[in-house]
């Protein structure tokens, strides 16, 4: 059987493309431009864009499944309209040339920032609603893929469904993603102190297995949530320090100072071009974490069986020791 992957390159592509070749899968994989995460890999690069279809009939041709993980991830709104474009009209031109090259089936890897995380009271699972415009522009794309896909795909020759992990964490992490990035700033102590709130966090290898198992046992027009376990960010810093040894802070600051200080926050980024540390919209989504996401019925399908923080926390910083990103020191 052969497989498509697009966003082969990210986090997430990176790992699902590791595990389908171990199961033997003959893999297709769509990068954009950074091959790192791909260079040991025996499988049939494809380098375009999923906006260019002429890039998707390439990659598409002789496939049976495509699993559809290229999207751009923005804590800091869509300046350029580049993230709705990415994460609407890429699940549209996958269905669109899948349906024309007879592939069987569509894997949707959408996100938990897809369904409203509040009240709290109510249960989190597949069956929260969506967003809707005035939510932040990332979460508000994911939810706008997801349905173009689903309602695309409906009576017609091809399964489509949809799975959304929470937030992914662990080795492999090459660029690293934006949670990599706050974790090794954990581990170099660069980190003063920790906002309230929390969020869920699932091992990426996790996610990648209960991905490919969706080959064989997802079913047409599914929502599946691939959660892990809430953790509060103190009790994710005492974690860090435990796998590590490294002193991580314990002092919590409260909503309306970490908010006070995103002003500063922002001049600093435009002052020196950077990535902002943390914006108006990561705070909100660590302060409206859900503490209870439900993922029984991607375990009962998917056999999602998300492992331990401290496996998966150990994990990482020893890939990031092994490949040079940090030192043991």
């Amino acid at each position: 059987m052969k497989i498509a992957v697009t966003g082969a390159s990210g986090h997430i592509g990176n790992v699902v493309c590791r595990q389908l070749i171990e199961q033997g899968y003959d893999v297709n994989a769509l990068y954009n431009k950074d091959l790192r995460s791909l260079e040991s890999l025996n499988i049939n690069l494809f380098q375009g864009s999923v906006f260019n279809t002429s890039d998707l009939e390439r990659l598409l041709d002789g496939v049976d499944v495509v699993i559809h993980c290229a999207a751009i991830i923005s804590i800091d709104g869509d300046p350029t309209g580049i993230v709705f474009k990415t994460n609407t009209e890429g699940p549209k031109n996958i269905l669109d040339v899948s349906i024309q090259k007879g592939v069987k089936k569509i894997i949707h890897i959408s996100s938990v920032h897809a369904v409203t995380e509040t009240p709290h009271s109510i249960p989190y699972d597949e069956s929260r609603p969506y967003k809707q415009l005035g939510a932040s522009a990332y979460d508000y794309s994911k939810a706008q893929g997801e349905q173009i896909l689903l309602n695309g795909a409906k009576d017609k020759a091809i399964e489509a469904m949809v799975l959304r992990p929470s937030c992914v964490i662990g080795p492999y992490d090459f660029k690293p993603s934006k949670m990599g990035r706050a974790l090794l700033d954990f581990y170099l102590e660069k980190v003063p102190l920790i906002p309230e709130g929390g969020y869920d966090l699932v091992d990426i290898r996790d996610v990648a297995a209960s991905i490919v198992n969706a080959i064989e046992y997802g079913k047409d027009g599914e929502i599946y949530l691939l959660s892990g376990k809430y953790y509060n960010l103190k009790e994710l810093s005492q974690t860090i320090h435990n796998v590590t040894g490294k002193k991580t802070p314990n002092l919590t600051a409260p909503y309306w100072l970490i908010k006070g200080i995103l002003p500063f926050v922002s001049l600093y980024t435009k002052m020196t071009k950077s990535a902002p540390s943390f914006t108006k919209e990561s705070i909100e989504a660590i302060r409206n974490g859900h503490p209870n996401m439900n993922h029984t019925k991607a375990k009962a399908v998917l056999n999602h069986n998300p492992r331990p923080l401290e496996e998966t926390l150990h994990d990482f910083f020893e890939w990031q020791i092994e490949n040079k990103v940090i030192s043991s020191s």
